[in-house]
């Protein structure tokens, strides 16, 4: 997932329960490891960095016929969701221009606006075809789940350890998307880091129930020119959202949604604050 994640777990053993500790122990011990391997499942499944993921091999096949599982499917009718929710600005098939951005290096340069032009004519989730279980993604078109793929996977680890562990506090953190089971006996407190102190909370909140998800640009961007470039890409220009929030936290049922609104309300630009009112979710914003 390329960032730090973590599952947390809180488990209550009382005077003489010695043996009940050692079974638990070991039952814990097994569920933190289903959860994890079913968490590099899905980045191996959907990451596009990695030439062998099934999401690789769907962009790579663009212009034919696609058969789709039931996981993939759902994703894709997820992000269509998304996409219309959002006007077009939430679009899984920006891959074409976000691939042409360096992010992994702050000082490289920006692509062009001639190449970004061009890219941009690849770009439109309106383009796919998705049917009786297949997809037909036109050719030199390309899919990216960022967004969506690690907040699923917290979700996906969460259901995991809440069957095997329905008697312990339970906190799935991937890289600052988190969830935690219903009810805990104590509420987690969580800091949402300062974009301009890294590694230090800007502000500290509790989590009860439910998740939390954070969208921003605070570690992946390029500076050129003394310009600094966020990561999160408006596919309408190609080019970085203009004046888009340092960070937008997001609270919802579920860290796949709470993620998709975070990303959202980042596509907003200056609107974040009003998008997010209008949504009626419980949020934290932080600007430079």
């Amino acid at each position: 997932m390329a960032s730090r994640c973590e599952i947390l777990v809180r488990h209550k053993v009382g005077a003489g329960e010695e043996q009940v500790y050692s079974k638990a122990n070991s039952e814990i011990e097994g569920a933190i490891i289903e959860a994890t391997d079913e968490v590099r499942r899905i980045e191996a499944k959907y990451s596009r960095f990695d030439r062998e993921s099934l999401l690789s091999e769907i962009n790579r096949r663009a212009g034919e016929w696609q058969s789709l599982d039931d996981e993939t499917l759902g994703l894709l009718k997820f992000a269509e969701h998304c996409y219309q929710l959002s006007q077009g600005q939430f679009d899984i098939t920006a891959e074409p221009v976000i691939a042409l951005w360096p992010f992994g290096d702050r000082h490289a340069c920006p692509p062009s606006k001639q190449v970004i032009q061009v890219a941009r004519k690849r770009v439109g989730f309106n383009n796919l075809d998705i049917q009786d279980k297949r997809l037909w993604l036109p050719e030199e078109m390309g899919i990216d789940f960022g967004g969506l793929a690690k907040e699923y996977a917290a979700d996906r680890a969460m259901a995991i350890l809440t069957k095997a562990l329905p008697d312990c506090d339970l906190l799935v953190n991937l890289g600052g998307d988190m969830i935690t089971s219903p009810a805990p006996a104590y509420v987690w407190q969580i800091g949402i880091e300062d974009p301009k102190a890294l590694d230090s909370a800007e502000r500290v909140v509790a989590l009860n129930e439910g998740a939390l998800a954070t969208s921003g640009h605070s570690r992946r961007y390029l500076i050129h020119e003394g310009k600094r470039y966020g990561h999160i890409i408006d596919p309408s220009t190609g080019y970085p959202v203009k004046g888009a929030p340092l960070s937008v936290s997001v609270f919802a049922p579920q860290c796949v949604v709470a993620g998709m609104l975070a990303t959202l309300a980042m596509l907003q630009g200056e609107k974040a604050e009003a998008f997010l009112a209008s949504q009626g979710v419980v949020h934290h914003i932080i600007r430079g």
